[in-house]
């Protein structure tokens, strides 16, 4: 398997299980996460781990790797990603509390020559999202 294969399942069982010290290790220091639902790309470990975190504060859940594969740099990993609202995200209201969500999500990394992860970009089912959760999510 893939070098970069490991280092991202790694990466993905920190952020799933809120290892943030491990995470960081994971990322090189001027990293970019690019999400098309954000205004802007991400850059920096704190301010990426920040948004990361912000994930689990409104939500229990867990994602499960579908497929990995990797050439070079690359890395890409289809994802399934399962749970249970737990607080409304910013911008929706309390009724999506307890609600529960299923989705897919593909996220492609950049690896740089010393193995760390120096581009995240997510790409998720966001409508799927939004009609589980019966609210728009993203504005």
């Amino acid at each position: 398997m893939n070098g970069g294969c490991e280092l991202v399942r790694r990466y993905l069982a920190a952020f799933w299980d809120s290892r943030w010290e491990e995470l960081l290790g994971y990322l090189a220091d001027d990293a970019l996460y690019v999400d098309p639902l954000l205004p802007e790309p991400v850059s920096g470990k704190a301010a990426i781990r920040d948004v990361l975190a912000y994930c689990h504060e409104w939500g229990e859940y867990r994602g499960e790797i579908v497929n990995v594969f990797g050439a070079g740099p690359c890395v890409a990993v289809e994802l399934r990603i399962r749970g249970r609202v737990t607080a409304p995200p910013e911008g929706m209201s309390e009724a999506v509390v307890g609600r529960d969500f299923d989705f897919a999500e593909c996220d492609v990394f950049q690896l740089d020559g010393e193995g760390r992860i120096v581009r995240q970009a997510i790409y998720a089912d966001g409508l799927t999202l939004e009609r589980q959760l019966g609210e728009r999510f993203f504005p």
